[in-house]
């Protein structure tokens, strides 16, 4: 009998099997061999050779691992080898043998198992050399791994095909769970390996050897250098599924498109949404919905990607359509891990949000507003004129009136009293207290104007623009003289999102009506800011009043949105001088002469610009919150977080004060050093025992508990700070992917529906597919 050419045959790509491993378990491709029992990342059998991970940083993905089934999705199987030879000693007639096999081969391949199997039985009697691998090769596509392995065994034993027979001995005991065996036949073709140096096939099995070893680096070598041109469409699927893990993403796309078939479109969605190519991905991803008749795996992929890259309504009604259509199996494929960006805690990405102008600008232009706004007293005019009435009224005998305009007057002094002490603690940063004493003064006065505007403001200083926001509205709708409270209240509903398009009405009206005098050039500057229309208050920046904080506030917010920078710097430089032993004037120092310098050079300036100067503190431990922010990022950025921190904690312990701010910026502290556990058990201090409910407290709690894994609590916070703030998209985005991964599709999609597609990308929160789960609960997931 002729010798036939050596050959290796791969089982059809439905019936294969994979190995998959985590991006992050192959950063360092390790030497060890890998377990088929203890860690499945080297080795998993899954209902898809596709496993999906989504990790985020600024609004890209990761998505790991390739599509390899067919239309139906079989579930893969481990790569195996076949292969036809030649025996030893032919019992009968070589050309009656080949026959034989030809046959037998036949009849498998055209779908007849059993007959095949009985043929090759047959053969056994005349040739056990020829039979046991091929007979094995047979029972390991039946499923009969016992029978399979025998052979193999005895194949190997008869030095016939020792290599291959080693490989798919080794893929029997992976079926079977044995690992120590698993790993004693890889080792085994491993040693058969150099008898086929010289075989055309040698980079095929020293490609599979490495692949079923978890060394993907040399299995990568190998295919990117093949001795041979057979079996191209499966070394082009191991090709793309390694480059995959080793984030080759454009080597992984072009090994797939080079040709391209449609059923590997699932796969480039994905790498193409790694690459952040959005469209490209949701174009593929949309053919392999087509493709599938159930495309639970590709919807969700789809919805992901929406989630991830803006269009969060979109996402919403793929998770809904697809929750409804497969409520049994939509959540096994995809587990989910919600967790914090880890640009949250990198100083460079820290800066660089920091000195973004566009970031928040609205935001920032109104704490910087409200930071200097003045606060208000008592009108000594209405007092005087309440005792000069009443004494006129004794005169004339009207004794009842004269009570009252006395009793009024006696009120007047009372609360106007009580007014001037809280601001005078406010203005020396004893915020909550300041606070307390106007809510409390409120109780018995409650229709006083100017009594709810300082209220306000020290909410607004405080961060709580909810709050601030109702009382700035009362006092203007008490007093419609008032209208620093009515531009204030206009402001705070921006930030919260509560728009007032009548109150703006009435107030542009009013101030049209107003007299060209300093007074009414203010209101009219401060409505202009708060409608966006700074060249109108460009005006503002031609005024030669006397200098005040807030006049200069002014001046530098408006000519940097007209590009004036010598007007800024100037403004900067007299708010310092103003206010030298404040924080929050040198932060904006900071900003404005340092902004062309680069990310190093910013930093070590800002460094030495802060050593220069002698602050006393009060206003980053008692005072307003936008100085606890930016001081905070300022050390984040510096590397002066751990001395900033040390310094609060003493301060903590020495104060006589109220601590509720201190533990506020040590919360804070400890989330951007990663102490989540401290700045969880803090916050939930500062929420459950001193009642701080502000929105920024209760976000930050959310997000420190979700650092600390602690999501059941993360979710109760936001809904919480949701409540204060439904328009801030960060927290119904946050609540929608923590629903994701406690399996309640419904509640998700409720969040995702509101938010639009606004193309929205969180700062703060990521989501990825967890794997642990993948890996150690097999059952429950992934059965696809």
């Amino acid at each position: 009998m002729a010798e036939e050419q050596e050959e290796i045959i791969i089982i059809e790509e439905s019936d294969a099997a994979g190995v998959e491993k985590t991006a992050e378990a192959v950063s360092e491709p390790s030497n060890e061999k890998p377990s088929i029992l203890k860690n499945k990342r080297f080795i998993i059998i899954i209902a898809s050779l596709l496993t999906l991970i989504l990790a985020a940083g600024g609004g890209t993905w990761l998505f790991f691992a390739l599509h390899g089934t067919s239309k139906e999705k079989q579930p893969e199987e481990p790569i195996t080898v076949e292969r036809p030879h030649k025996p030893k000693e032919a019992i009968i007639e070589p050309s009656e043998l080949e026959n034989m096999i030809q046959r037998a081969n036949y009849l498998y391949t055209n779908g007849n198992p059993i007959e095949a199997l009985k043929l090759y039985e047959k053969i056994a009697l005349y040739s056990e050399a020829i039979s046991q691998y091929n007979l094995g090769v047979v029972q390991l596509k039946e499923g009969e791994y016992e029978g399979a392995l025998e052979n193999f065994k005895r194949s190997i034993d008869n030095h016939e095909n020792q290599c291959v027979s080693a490989i798919n001995a080794a893929v029997c005991c992976l079926y079977l769970g044995r690992e120590t065996d698993f790993n004693t036949y890889i080792d085994m073709a491993q040693s058969y390996l150099p008898q086929e140096s010289n075989a055309p096939m040698y980079s095929y099995y020293y490609t599979l050897i490495n692949y079923y070893k978890g060394r993907y680096l040399e299995a990568l070598s190998a295919l990117k250098h093949p001795t041979t041109s057979e079996y191209q469409e499966i070394q082009k699927k191991l090709r793309a599924k390694i480059s995959a893990m080793f984030g080759s993403y454009k080597d992984a796309i072009d090994t797939l498109e080079n040709p391209f078939q449609e059923e590997d479109s699932f796969s480039l969605g994905l790498l193409y949404a790694n690459l952040g190519k959005v469209d490209l991905a949701k174009k593929y991803l949309n053919d392999a919905i087509i493709q599938n008749k159930q495309p639970i795996q590709e919807q969700l992929a789809l919805a992901f990607i929406n989630l991830k890259s803006g269009s969060q309504e979109d996402g919403a009604n793929l998770i809904k359509q697809t929750t409804e259509a497969y409520p049994d199996q939509v959540y096994t494929p995809y587990p989910i891990r919600v967790s914090l960006k880890s640009s949250l805690f990198d100083p460079d990405s820290i800066q660089h949000l920091y000195r973004d102008k566009k970031s928040n600008s609205n935001l920032k232009t109104y704490q910087t507003i409200l930071y200097f706004a003045p606060y208000k007293i008592y009108n000594a005019d209405q007092t005087i004129n309440y005792i000069r009435k009443g004494n006129a009224n004794i005169y004339i005998d009207d004794i009842q009136s004269a009570k009252e305009y006395l009793q009024k007057s006696t009120r007047a002094s009372t609360v106007d009293y009580g007014i001037a002490l809280a601001v005078q603690k406010a203005l020396k940063f004893r915020l909550r207290d300041a606070n307390q004493q106007l809510l409390d003064l409120l109780k018995t006065n409650p229709q006083h104007s100017i009594l709810h505007y300082n209220l306000a403001l020290t909410y607004a200083q405080l961060g709580d623009f909810s709050d601030a926001y109702d009382h700035f509205l009362r006092a203007y709708h008490l007093d419609a003289n008032n209208y620093m409270a009515g531009i204030f209240a206009i402001m705070s509903s921006d930030i919260i999102g509560k728009k007032n398009p009548k109150l703006i009405s009435i107030l542009q009206d009013n101030l049209s009506q107003e007299p060209a005098t300093e007074e009414f050039q203010l209101y009219r500057t401060l409505n202009d800011i708060a409608q966006n229309n700074f060249p109108s208050a460009g005006k503002w920046l031609e005024n030669t009043y006397k200098e005040r904080s807030l006049y200069l506030a002014l001046k530098l917010i408006i000519a940097s949105e007209l590009g004036k920078e010598d007007i800024v710097r100037a403004s900067s430089e007299r708010l310092v001088k103003l206010q030298p032993n404040d924080i929050f004037p040198h932060m904006i120092y900071i900003d404005t002469h340092f902004q062309d310098q680069k990310t190093k050079a910013y930093a070590s300036s800002a460094i030495n610009y802060l050593k220069k100067q002698t602050f006393h503190y009060d206003d980053l431990d008692f005072g307003p919150q936008i100085t606890r922010d930016r001081a905070i990022l300022i050390a984040m950025m510096t590397g002066q977080l751990t001395p900033f921190i040390q310094r609060l904690e003493n301060r903590l312990q020495t104060t006589t004060d109220h601590t509720v701010d201190i533990l506020g910026a040590l919360a804070q502290s400890y989330f951007y050093n990663q102490d989540f556990e401290k700045s969880y058990t803090l916050y939930n201090q500062l929420i459950d025992e001193y009642k701080i409910r502000d929105e920024h407290t209760l976000f930050m709690g959310a997000c420190a508990s979700i650092g600390a894994e602690h999501y059941e609590n993360a979710i109760a916070l936001l809904e919480l700070s949701k409540l204060k703030n439904p328009s801030f998209p960060e927290s119904r985005y946050a609540l929608g992917v923590l629903y994701l991964q406690i399996r309640n599709n419904p509640g998700s999609v409720s969040q995702f529906a509101k938010m639009g597609n606004t193309g929205f990308v969180s700062r703060y929160f990521d989501f990825g597919i967890d794997t642990d789960k993948l890996v150690n609960e097999p059952k429950k997931y992934h059965p696809l």
